[in-house]
């Protein structure tokens, strides 16, 4: 399903610039480019099971992630599906597409409400070109996705599967600003859509992550997880 109009029947608000001041990749945008920019922006919404952009479609818009859990993933030959990385709240993606013009590198879709501003290609590429600091932030946001991504590679050959489920709730835990014992993920992603950032079947995951909670590591809170011992949750990445 495509990402269609506000279901609430009110019109939606479009991208402001108290929007654009969230992510860090313009924070030494200028004032003035900034109003240029937002005002050449548009904002779409998404709902659950919505998809943003498909693998291999053309397109090469870039989108700025203002809330709402989103997952970029791809499917095999086989149908097992694959997932690359939640993508954070003041995240962004479609860069890709957007500097070598090639086809979307993966799917986006939506695992529930979700804001999305959106940045045309050709302005894109002319505030990297135009302003060196947004073009070191990204250069250094790529490092560490590549870093991550050999990160992943390296453990499916190399961690088992339980490893792989406990690193994988530590990345969520980091990304939302966990570092110690009672902090809070919010938006828990389903052990299916675990299995799929993992490399797992779903009923394998589900064992793995009951075990962390039989172990008294997490705790469920509703849609959120509560990590009651984080140093223990680190010990279990490299089982």
């Amino acid at each position: 399903m495509a990402g269609g109009p506000d279901r609430t029947g009110a019109a939606p608000a479009g991208f402001t610039t108290a929007d654009l001041a969230h992510f860090t990749l313009f924070a030494g945008l200028p004032d003035a480019a900034a109003d240029r920019l937002v005002g050449r922006m548009r904002m779409r919404h998404f709902s659950r099971g919505d998809t943003v952009v498909s693998f291999g479609a053309g397109g090469s818009d870039v989108f700025l992630l203002c809330d709402g859990p989103l997952l970029a993933k791809r499917f095999s030959a086989s149908g097992q599906e694959f997932g690359y990385r939640r993508i954070p709240v003041y995240g962004y993606f479609g860069e890709l597409a957007a500097l070598d013009g090639g086809p979307r590198s993966a799917s986006v879709v939506a695992l529930g409400e979700a804001r999305v501003g959106v940045i045309a290609a050709a302005d894109f590429r002319a505030l990297v070109a135009d302003h060196p600091a947004i073009a070191a932030a990204l250069l250094a946001d790529l490092a560490s996705r590549v870093r991550e991504l050999s990160d992943r590679l390296f453990a499916a050959s190399t961690v088992s599967l339980p490893g792989r489920v406990a690193a994988e709730v530590t990345r969520m835990a980091l990304a939302a600003g966990v570092v110690g014992d009672g902090g809070i993920v919010p938006d828990l992603p389903t052990h299916a859509e675990l299995a799929a950032l993992v490399g797992g079947q779903r009923e394998t995951v589900t064992r793995a992550f009951n075990r962390l909670v039989d172990a008294g590591i997490v705790t469920r809170q509703g849609r959120s997880l509560v990590i009651r011992r984080f140093e223990a949750l680190l010990a279990q990445t490299g089982d």
